[in-house]
């Protein structure tokens, strides 16, 4: 089964207020990020993103249902690029999972990775990304690595906490 795991990173929390601003896919391969500092760039990431989910089987994603979803669908529509095709691949949301199997504290993906014995990210927020977005526009070169690099970690974070929790998720 083609596995696809799918972190976005944007600079706001809503897709009328705000862009995509890097698009990060893993497969069994190391994580893909396509980052995008303009609107032109950001139709390309979503053009990309269309591609490459063509083979798509899974798709896995952390609160993928509440937002990277229905983020990445508005700002398709507003940049052209049908991304209808999303609605058809099977999803599997870890984080809407986690709430309803697992009762802890905290539902953050460092959080049920540090629980789960997996590993926990860096300290980035996303809040973070609305202003690294503002310096890597500015071609800051160091802002740009940093919003990567995040999305990186959190794929294969993602990845990890999807192998730990792989038999539970295909018994539920």
């Amino acid at each position: 089964m083609a596995v696809v795991y799918l972190d976005i990173e944007s600079s706001a929390k809503k897709a009328d207020e705000g862009m995509v601003v890097a698009i990060g896919l893993l497969t069994d391969k190391e994580p893909e990020v396509r980052f995008a500092s303009s609107p032109g760039e950001e139709r390309e990431a979503l053009g990309w993103l269309r591609e490459k989910l063509k083979d798509c089987e899974l798709l896995v994603t952390w609160y993928g249902s509440g937002f990277d979803i229905p983020f990445l669908v508005g700002r398709g529509l507003v940049q052209g690029v049908d991304l209808a095709n999303l609605f058809k691949i099977k999803m599997l949301d870890l984080c809407e999972w986690s709430r309803a199997h697992l009762l802890l504290s905290s539902y953050k993906l460092s959080s049920v990775a540090r629980f789960l014995g997996v590993g926990s990210s860096t300290d980035f927020h996303g809040g973070d990304v609305s202003t690294l977005f503002k310096l890597a526009a500015r071609s800051d070169p160091e802002a740009r690595k940093l919003i990567v690099d995040h999305c990186k970690e959190d794929l294969i974070l993602l990845r990890r906490v999807h192998e730990k929790l792989k038999s539970y998720v295909e018994r539920s």
